[in-house]
């Protein structure tokens, strides 16, 4: 099964497109997320940059077997 998500700014338009979809016979669900928590942005927060996570592992000697180890201690 397949999820679209669909934003749709006006109330009225989003209501058109929900009533086309009703009327596709392979629709199987409709919902609709009112406001602006809910749901989720498709862009990138503007809080959330990705470069600004840059260097944070730098000094460190982080390797997957260093984290296997810490994560399963042999008894």
């Amino acid at each position: 099964m397949e999820q679209v998500t669909v934003l749709i700014p006006n109330r009225d338009k989003a209501q058109l497109l929900i009533e086309l979809l009703h009327s596709l016979d392979f629709i199987t669900d409709i919902q609709l997320i009112s406001g602006e928590t809910n749901g989720r942005n498709i862009e990138s927060p503007a809080d959330e940059n990705f470069f600004s996570l840059a260097g944070i592992w730098a000094d460190r000697d982080i390797s997957a077997e260093s984290i296997r180890k810490e994560a399963w201690p042999e008894r």
